[in-house]
């Protein structure tokens, strides 16, 4: 993880969700590699964070050790949002870089009345926290209605990047409520099929659109 100061095009973002970034204290950005983490569940939340560019995985650890993939952002959207708008501030979620991630960290310190009282940046919190129960009741309903090789293929296509599939399987099987053996069947089908292909770094997307296909669209 690298921290810097803000740039120009971190200040452009900021005004997009109606911040001035003269008003902000000690905001900066910060950068992220793949696989490391920004915060993990149950973690006090210290900062805002605004997402600029890059993929980052977002899951509920449950108290068996399982995970829950919940949302992918990508290049936009705000975390931390939900913590905001709660006392407790313990983080809801795990959130991991899936692809170099760039963001705005806002600290909750300094910056929360601010925050708060600046309307437009109310009704940016307002719509992010929206879209993600949108999401999740689309998630839930994904999972009582679609096959499972509808649900995997759905998943490839949202985890996927610059064309490569590359998560691990185990934890795949557990995202997508399906056994790792019959991840392992479908993604053999999958490959069988000409639809993906195995190479050094995961599975190489072939034919993007028989996937989405077999996704349900």
């Amino acid at each position: 993880m690298k921290k810097g100061q803000l740039q120009a095009r971190d200040r452009e973002a900021l005004g997009r969700y109606g911040l001035d970034s003269s008003k902000l204290s000690g905001a900066g950005e910060m950068a992220f590699e793949p696989g490391e983490f920004l915060v993990r569940q149950g973690e006090i939340l210290t900062c805002l964070y605004i997402v600029t560019m890059g993929t980052a995985k977002v899951c509920i650890n449950a108290h068996n050790g399982k995970n829950l993939i919940i949302c992918y952002y990508v290049s936009s959207g705000i975390l931390g949002d939900a913590e905001l708008m709660q006392s407790d501030r313990s983080a809801f979620t795990t959130v991991a870089a899936v692809s170099p991630l760039r963001l705005i960290a806002i600290p909750l310190a300094g910056n929360e009345a601010y925050c708060r009282g600046n309307l437009a940046f109310m009704n940016s919190i307002a719509a992010s926290l929206s879209e993600k129960l949108i999401s999740s009741a689309a998630a839930r309903a994904a999972s009582a209605l679609y096959t499972s090789e509808e649900r995997l293929c759905a998943y490839i296509l949202m985890a996927e990047h610059n064309g490569v599939f590359s998560d691990v399987l185990t934890e795949v099987a557990q995202s997508v409520g399906m056994s790792y053996r019959h991840v392992f069947r479908v993604i053999n089908t999958l490959r069988r099929d000409g639809v993906i292909e195995k190479n050094a770094s995961g599975y190489k997307i072939l034919d993007r659109e028989l996937l989405r296909k077999r996704a349900s669209d």
